[in-house]
């Protein structure tokens, strides 16, 4: 039985139809204006099952954002990753793409897409390379998945430099001196103070410092152990809004212990007297529960009761919360610290990280430098290459 043939169509006698069955054993049809168009089709069919890369058309056939939503909802995904992505789908694809079928997505489509997220989103080069990767990633899948034959992403060369990614990251870093932290720490209410220190002196994430227990802190050992954090993408009735909860650190198991971080005197001092003048809340003794210690803390409340006030008291210019643990990197590296050990205490997996994010240049840098080079240069400076050339002659 042949797998592919032509005959006229049945409901226009001027078109031709190529019939063929799919892998599955099912007959399927298309009719062509002409014989010339159908028999090229029926060939391409053919060619597809013998070489086993046999594409349903109907699947190819979707918009883009439907097969971005399958790829989507298939991934074992945290609440709060969803909303990122359904966000990008609402923000970054549907308005360019719209009702565009996947199958017809070429090389140039893709670049026009990037094009149009720089010039028309105005998004930074970290985020429009994060969007390419999603965006190559459900490629990739629809790949794998028979929809479409191949992915057009996997041509694109300049999708972002990720030098020129991590300058610009640099150059629009707010970089907080030591007086601005202070002077924000010293402002913030009496309730939540140490929990700001434990941002700028431990390198605690948001969610982490407003997890942060009791029983995490060890103050005879000097060392706090990180491994919770409050997350807003719990499930709820309706299922529409996240809801706030305490749960461990992404990618962490329950049974591990977390990351042991150094607790430095003046962190731990505002510590113990928050434990003295505020004690702990709930059954897992939580050290920053909500203003009213009835449930967890919110970041949006956080963010507008807690920290644009400390910044406004303070006299410091505007600056997200995550500034200060970019403070408490940069500082240790420009301490001397071992990237390794930053790395660790600050929760990343390597020290590349550090190097694209942290390695930021203080007030003062510049003029050491300078001196440096000028000391070198100067007539009968200790040159350890001269000197070696003359121990050995």
């Amino acid at each position: 039985m042949a797998r592919a043939w032509v005959a006229r169509s049945k409901d226009d006698p001027k078109k031709w139809t190529t019939f063929w069955y799919d892998p599955d054993g099912k007959q399927r049809q298309k009719t062509f204006e002409t014989k010339k168009r159908a028999d090229d089709h029926r060939k391409r069919k053919e060619q597809e099952l013998d070489a086993g890369t046999y594409l349903d058309d109907r699947l190819g056939k979707q918009p883009v954002t439907a097969v971005w939503e399958q790829w989507a909802n298939q991934r074992k995904l945290e609440n709060s990753t969803k909303k990122q992505y359904r966000s990008i789908l609402n923000t970054t694809i549907e308005p360019f793409f719209k009702a565009r079928s996947i199958v017809s997505l070429k090389v140039a489509d893709i670049e026009q897409w990037l094009l149009w997220i720089e010039t028309d989103r105005k998004l930074s080069a970290r985020t429009r390379r994060q969007r390419f990767s999603f965006f190559s990633g459900m490629m990739d899948w629809a790949v794998v998945n028979e929809i479409v034959g191949r992915n057009p992403c996997k041509k694109i060369k300049h999708a972002g430099s990720r030098a020129k990614e991590i300058r610009e990251h640099k150059s629009r870093a707010r970089r907080l001196t030591t007086r601005e932290v202070l002077a924000v720490l010293g402002s913030a209410p009496a309730r939540y103070q140490a929990m700001l220190w434990l941002m700028a002196g431990c390198g605690l994430r948001l969610g982490e410092a407003m997890a942060v227990s009791r029983d995490q802190v060890d103050f005879k050992a000097e060392v706090l152990r990180v491994d919770f954090q409050i997350a807003e993408d719990g499930e709820t009735e309706s299922g529409k809004n996240s809801a706030v909860q305490r749960r461990h650190i992404k990618a962490r198991d329950a049974e591990e212990s977390g990351r042991m971080v150094p607790l430095p005197p003046n962190v731990a001092f505002a510590l113990r007297r928050h434990i003295k003048n505020h004690g702990v809340w709930g059954p897992e003794r939580l050290l920053f529960p909500n203003v009213t210690r009835s449930g967890y803390l919110y970041a949006s409340y956080f963010y507008r009761q807690i920290w644009l006030v400390a910044l406004d008291m303070g006299g410091v210019e505007y600056c997200k919360p995550h500034s200060f643990r970019h403070y408490y990197g940069s500082r240790l590296l420009y301490a001397g610290v071992p990237e390794n050990d930053v790395a660790d205490w600050m929760g990343h997996s390597s020290t590349d990280v550090l190097r694209e994010h942290y390695h930021y240049v203080f007030e003062g840098a510049e003029q050491r430098g300078r001196a440096a080079i000028a000391t070198m240069l100067t007539p009968g400076a200790d040159d350890p290459t001269e000197r070696e050339q003359s121990e050995v002659a």
